[in-house]
């Protein structure tokens, strides 16, 4: 596999929760969602969470949770 490819990812504006922990957690539920279970039966995937800052006054404007092949 490529390690470039990306089984899934999942992104949540900050807008639509209440939290960091939040953010995050509905990212990565996003990400399962997407995932094309049967491809990837039985594999280990590398879990990445990033966030997005704004400019002035600063603040998280987006949370990213992808999901890599491990190999």
């Amino acid at each position: 596999m490529s390690e470039s490819e990306i089984a899934s990812s999942g992104r949540v504006v900050s807008k639509e929760i209440a939290d960091h922990g939040k953010g995050f957690e509905r990212a990565f539920e996003k990400a399962l969602e997407e995932l094309d279970g049967e491809k990837y039966a039985g594999q280990k995937l590398e879990v990445k969470a990033y966030v997005t800052i704004t400019p002035n006054p600063g603040g998280v404007s987006q949370y990213t949770v992808t999901l890599l092949p491990t190999g």
